[in-house]
């Protein structure tokens, strides 16, 4: 019986520690840093249209219809929000580049590592969400931060 209680404790501690770990990993995908730049639509376009040639960085394309997009103009009432989300983590230098390289109009680099690169139709810099593939990296919760 003693056995069975000493597991059980390790368990539960073993379980606060992990949540406390998803917490702060929780909290590291919300926090996100913006920038705009001039950007350059044709070559953002061209960019996420076309297939990765495997030496640049993998990403994830993601669009969306802007059905709440204000517009003064009614034609562009239905546009498309696009951005890309790089695949591996980023340090924040790394992803402000790589956007810009791939003509980005915006930015939007969270405190997980994961960078989103954001297209020219977006409003408030596109996803307020990381969605990068493989990023977090494993390990990355339990590093110590000074």
């Amino acid at each position: 019986m003693k056995t069975f209680i000493d597991l059980l404790i390790k368990t539960l501690f073993a379980f606060a520690y992990l949540q406390c770990g998803f917490a702060d990993l929780a909290k590291l995908q919300r926090k996100s840093h913006t920038e705009e730049f001039e950007g350059a639509p044709a070559l953002f376009r061209a960019m996420s249209s076309s297939p990765n040639d495997g030496y640049t960085y993998n990403w994830s394309v993601v669009s969306f219809t802007m059905d709440d997009y204000d517009s003064y103009d009614p034609s562009e009432s239905q546009v498309n929000c696009t951005v890309l989300y790089l695949d591996q983590c980023t340090s924040w230098n790394k992803c402000r580049q790589t956007c810009l390289k791939t003509g980005a109009t915006s930015y939007r680099w969270f405190h997980d590592g994961c960078c989103e690169c954001v297209g020219e139709h977006c409003i408030n810099y596109g996803i307020n969400e990381s969605r990068c593939r493989m990023c977090p990296e494993p390990g990355s919760d339990d590093e110590d931060e000074d």
